[in-house]
């Protein structure tokens, strides 16, 4: 009787055991280690979300994350240069555009770096681009000699 009564306990012990382990969240081992595995819907939400924040990234820091019309104020800090002028630009996959001509480029991280010339004139700035506003420094010559000052830029 009492290998029998041991039996029934071993039995029930190990139907329990199974029941038990049934409604436990799934468990696997790899390299030695235990690790909860995550389910299917989480799983493909994670991967959605990080390609969803890679992808916002590549767009804030590719060139053609500042593709665009944009307007661009200059002003003049030194020389006999026009005090201010206002001018527009477009930037078509990280190129700077002026009057039909490449005039300079955008980096992927948003800095500028441009050359105008016309006639006898010559410009040079550098500065930095966000997603909708910009700013930095230019030096030039032309016929009143030498200028520099700032420049600021707006997406339109």
């Amino acid at each position: 009787m009492n290998k029998a009564l041991l039996s029934l306990l071993v039995i029930l012990g190990a139907s329990a055991a199974t029941d038990a382990v049934a409604q436990m969240p799934d468990y696997g081992v790899q390299y030695g280690q235990e690790f909860r595995q995550p389910s299917t819907a989480r799983a493909q939400g994670r991967r959605a979300e990080h390609r969803r924040g890679y992808e916002a990234r590549a767009r804030a820091v590719s060139p053609g994350g500042f593709d665009g019309s944009w307007s661009v104020a200059i002003n003049t800090r030194s020389g006999a240069c026009q005090p201010s002028y206002r001018f527009g630009v477009q930037i078509i996959r990280g190129n700077v555009v002026y009057e039909g001509r490449s005039a300079g480029r955008v980096s992927p991280s948003g800095g500028v770096s441009v050359n105008i010339s016309q006639g006898g004139q010559q410009a040079a700035g550098q500065g930095r681009l966000s997603r909708s506003y910009g700013g930095g420094a230019w030096r030039g010559y032309g016929s009143a000699g030498a200028c520099a000052g700032t420049w600021h830029a707006v997406r339109r």
